[in-house]
């Protein structure tokens, strides 16, 4: 996305609908908007990158401010947050979808120059797109199911047993064991722990230590950490934090 593609949004100068139909100009149609939130909730990537030239070469928008970068800021606000709910509605779990808008949004606010917030936009939405697109199966998981993926994904600093996760859901921890692994085909404290070291990642290229990562996410020990990090990625997290530094 280039600085021409995103200098064809357009403003309306004024909300009153008198002069709209003066000018024969008025908002982008929501059949428009809806296609293209329609896309990320589907997890279609490919769909949603073709649609960006839609999107760019039509957009009307009403006056939100009278100086142009805080306009295209409270613009890009109220499409990221819309498009969350789409990704959500699309089977992302709310707690990461919800961040994933916070991180934007933070990022957007500290942005000085209006032409690099619609690149960076879409960029987001398509990021958005993909992880439905990796979660496309969990939108059809029992609510049971949801609730526990959720539970794990907002506590996974706490200890997480599965007797605990039971009393989330009101089953016996046994039995959601059983239901968890019939219903996703994966193993639930191996997906806890899976969770946990993709956390992890994260951790690292924010600068927390080894020993830090290990503590807060609830391994026994710092080398038990190690060892269950390279045996998921192959490296240990010294060589990780490298390499994604580089």
């Amino acid at each position: 996305m280039n600085k021409s593609e995103f200098e064809s949004l357009s403003v309306l100068q004024n909300s009153n609908i008198f002069s709209q139909r003066e000018s024969g100009i008025t908002h982008t149609p929501l059949e428009t908007e809806n296609l293209f939130f329609s896309l990320i909730k589907s997890g279609n990537v490919e769909k949603v990158k073709e649609s960006v030239n839609l999107l760019s070469s039509s957009l009307v928008v009403g006056k939100l401010s009278s100086d142009e970068t805080r306009q295209v800021k409270y613009w890009a606000v109220c499409l990221i947050t819309l498009a969350t709910r789409s990704a959500v509605s699309g089977g992302v779990d709310e707690t990461s979808a919800f961040n994933f808008s916070d991180e934007t949004i933070f990022k957007i606010d500290s942005m000085e120059n209006k032409s690099e917030i619609f690149p960076y936009l879409i960029e987001r939405c398509i990021e958005l797109t993909q992880m439905v697109s990796e979660n496309k199966i969990k939108a059809d998981y029992p609510h049971v199911i949801k609730k526990c993926i959720h539970h794990i994904n907002t506590n996974l600093h706490e200890r997480l047993s599965v007797e605990e996760l039971g009393k989330v859901c009101g089953l016996s921890g046994d039995y959601l064991s059983s239901y968890f692994k019939k219903i996703t085909g994966n193993n639930l404290v191996s997906y806890i722990k899976t969770q946990r070291l993709k956390e992890a990642e994260k951790m690292l290229l924010n600068n927390y230590s080894v020993s830090e990562v290990a503590y807060y996410l609830g391994f026994c020990s710092e080398s038990y950490f190690i060892k269950c990090f390279k045996e998921e990625f192959g490296i240990t997290p010294k060589q990780y934090f490298k390499n994604r530094k580089i």
